[in-house]
């Protein structure tokens, strides 16, 4: 075998179907990008003559290794099944020490047509250095660039990842809250960044805004002078940016973030139900969340499924909302955010910039 090509991993036989209907090379020193597409074409052939195929961007996901994809697998299937897409997913994993390169190929189908053209490549050691050069030779040209991103919002990756994509989405929900800083750092230079935590919280700025659109309280809107977030156990990305979406709407507004109790603990699910739930609050997320218009105060709080708004001090009286959590089912916030194929997310860079400010304040 040259250096420049691969062969299947079962030596001498064609590329081996695993039970996901993937089909596998195995590369010495370099991926051959001829190869890796004609395996793409005989995994859309595998189900009969090749019926029509959908596609409307690139996603592209990027890992740090096998564990970070697994656990993202599901969601990323179900927002490709939403956003037809050619999948090219990323895995390069330098802590381990042996050299190996691998690509597999399949697809999903949906409705007769393809859905989904999946590519995974791996790579370990020194041979993480193939990986940018194959997943770019494998992108479609002629279609939007999404990157995915399950690491830290920083590194040269992350770096050439904004200046070629169309548009990143990461979740700062599920790093550290200090790493908002570092993403404020990129929007405030224009990076097309879109977060699965902003998503997170659109059920709670929903409420919020359409409690003040009720008739009798819009005269309301111009006198909030107060804000106040409580997250669950610590403090986390949901809350700050939560509390920066305000701050960056209302001018002079003083505000607090702070962390109270305990996350709720994962429900066990019954293995009769199909019937999918809002997710448990989990540890940082947003717990209630409070402002003042005074002489009337609104408090919007969560209590399991449900968000309940509140608001007295008012001359007609008191006032109660509710709005039930959508259920979290895999890919719903990947899906939401992928509706905005490219630019630049002006509501959200705002929120995020004033949250990374709001950082030095915060109090666990």
């Amino acid at each position: 075998m040259s250096e420049n090509f691969g062969e299947p991993i079962s030596a001498g036989a064609a590329p081996r179907t695993r039970d996901s209907g993937e089909l596998t090379l195995k590369f010495d020193t370099g991926f051959d990008l001829r190869r890796i597409e004609r395996l793409l074409q005989q995994a859309r052939e595998r189900g009969g003559p090749t019926p029509e195929s959908v596609c409307t961007l690139n996603l592209i996901a990027i890992f740090f290794n096998a564990g970070q994809y697994e656990r993202a697998r599901e969601t990323l299937e179900v927002a490709g099944q939403i956003h037809p897409c050619r999948l090219v997913v990323v895995i390069g994993d330098p802590l381990i020490e042996q050299e190996s390169l691998t690509a597999s190929a399949s697809v999903s189908r949906s409705g007769g047509a393809i859905t989904i053209e999946r590519l995974v490549l791996s790579a370990t050691g020194r041979a993480v250095r193939h990986l940018e050069s194959a997943m770019m030779g494998l992108l479609r040209p002629d279609l939007p660039r999404v990157v995915f991103w399950g690491g830290r919002p920083h590194g040269d990756l992350m770096r050439r990842a904004v200046e070629s994509a169309d548009r990143i989405i990461t979740d700062s929900g599920a790093r550290p809250a200090a790493y908002l800083a570092e993403l404020a750092k990129l929007l405030a230079k224009g990076a097309p960044i879109g977060d699965l935590a902003w998503a997170r919280i659109f059920p709670w700025q929903g409420l919020a805004a359409d409690t003040l659109d009720l008739p009798n309280l819009r005269e309301h809107r111009g006198n909030i002078r107060k804000a106040r977030v409580v997250c669950a156990g610590a403090v986390g990305a949901e809350g700050l940016l939560l509390l920066g979406w305000m701050q960056s709407r209302i001018k002079r507004l003083q505000i607090q973030i702070l962390a109270e109790g305990e996350s709720e603990a994962e429900e066990e699910i019954v293995a009769s139900s199909t019937c999918p739930r809002p997710a448990p609050m989990g540890l940082g997320q947003v717990k209630a969340l409070e402002f003042e218009a005074p002489p009337a105060t609104f408090t919007v709080r969560r209590e399991k499924g449900i968000l309940v708004a509140n608001v007295k001090g008012d001359d007609d009286g008191y006032c109660a909302n509710r709005v039930r959590l959508p259920p979290e089912t895999p890919g719903r916030l990947l899906a939401l955010e992928l509706k905005l194929l490219s630019g630049y997310d002006d509501l959200y860079a705002q929120a995020a910039q004033a949250a990374a400010g709001l950082l030095a304040s915060v109090r666990t």
